[in-house]
């Protein structure tokens, strides 16, 4: 083969794989309007939440179970009412837990950099933030009318250290979250009777506050 043959073999090539990633791009982003198109809520919401912990050498999950709500401005409060009544506070910046209103653990994304992602990719899977999800994740999955299931691959940081994918259901709110680590453990999390956060408790205002 000549060299301009070659240079015509390298230039269809290029040609192509121009092509494939035009393609899966658009499909990609097909695919997340989609999503997005049924999804309702977003930026505040609440709802009870059951998680159940599998871990590979224990024979039966851990499961805990309570309410969540979700302000995009303020974070993210988690409240466990069983197997043992406690709070968490997630924010960017911060996660405080208490148990019976006294702190017993602060976590601060100055002093550990690691929870920073974390948290910002935790609130963006309970939130439906996708442009924080798509920076992070290779994105697939289907649509199937009112319901959707997305399957994300960490891109690389922190979450492609411990966990080997995330896989998201729901139709118009986010209904189950799976999250499978690179160590045999998984997490799978069901959200329930998930509405608009509407006003908040006093209670709800005040662990907001103490963060």
């Amino acid at each position: 083969m000549n060299r301009l043959s070659t240079n015509k073999v390298f230039s269809l090539v290029r040609i192509g794989l121009l092509i494939t990633l035009l393609l899966t791009s658009s499909a990609k982003a097909a695919l997340l309007d989609d999503v997005k198109a049924r999804v309702t809520l977003k930026d505040a919401q609440r709802g009870e939440f059951r998680q159940e912990k599998r871990i590979a050498n224990l024979n039966k999950p851990l499961i805990s179970s309570g309410e969540f709500v979700y302000l995009k401005d303020k974070g993210l409060l988690w409240q466990i009412a069983k197997p043992y009544a406690s709070d968490a506070v997630i924010t960017s910046e911060t996660l405080i837990q208490r148990v019976k209103g006294k702190t017993i653990a602060r976590v601060d994304a100055k002093t550990q950099p690691g929870y920073g992602a974390v948290s910002r990719i935790f609130m963006a899977l309970v939130g439906n933030d996708w442009a924080v999800l798509e920076r992070d994740f290779t994105i697939s999955g289907k649509v199937d009318g009112k319901n959707w299931q997305l399957e994300l691959t960490p891109k690389g940081g922190l979450f492609a250290s411990f966990a080997n994918s995330l896989t998201l259901s729901g139709a118009a709110t986010l209904k189950q979250l799976d999250i499978a680590e690179k160590n045999g453990d998984s997490t799978h999390y069901t959200f329930s009777n998930v509405t608009p956060a509407g006003t908040l408790s006093a209670d709800e205002e005040r662990k907001f506050i103490l963060q």
